[in-house]
């Protein structure tokens, strides 16, 4: 199983993953754009570290075949579902997910083209109201480890 280490710049711990950008024709499809970007590899089972994947179990599957990937989040006491797209008009990618406490965001990847790492900005609203927003950083140290750190603005 894959691991994903986890540092958080503060106590709240969002599990929105990955979906880099592109400048890509709007013909693009999400398969070409990971590929590209050499993101490709987060398709699978991802878990943390220190736990083997009993506090965070994170997979990225196929839903639609090289157009939309669904990712499912278990945790403890939480469970979250996102879907990431391109949009066909404009070739930007989007996210959009929604958790069992209620909460839901919406966001749009880009690449750091400094060191490859992808960054999913995210507004969201959690399911008593508040609104936000925060940026999630993701650094691939190798094939099976990905770094996950929460950027507040």
């Amino acid at each position: 199983m894959r691991k994903v280490k986890f540092a958080t710049r503060c106590a709240l711990f969002a599990t929105f993953l990955l979906l880099p950008t592109s400048q890509a024709l709007s013909a693009e499809k999400l398969s070409d754009i990971l590929r590209e970007s050499k993101w490709n590899g987060i398709i699978g089972t991802w878990v943390d570290a220190d736990t083997k994947g009993a506090a965070v179990k994170t997979t990225y599957a196929w839903k639609i075949k090289d157009r939309a990937i669904e990712i499912t989040t278990k945790e403890a006491t939480k469970e979250s579902v996102a879907l990431m797209g391109v949009n066909g008009k404009t070739g930007e990618d989007y996210h959009m997910s929604a958790d069992s406490d209620g909460s839901s965001s919406f966001g749009k990847w880009v690449v750091d083209d400094k060191n490859g790492d992808a960054v999913l900005g995210i507004g969201y609203t959690s399911g008593d109201g508040l609104e936000g927003g925060l940026s999630i950083r993701h650094h691939l140290e190798d094939k099976d480890t990905m770094i996950v750190t929460i950027e507040l603005p």
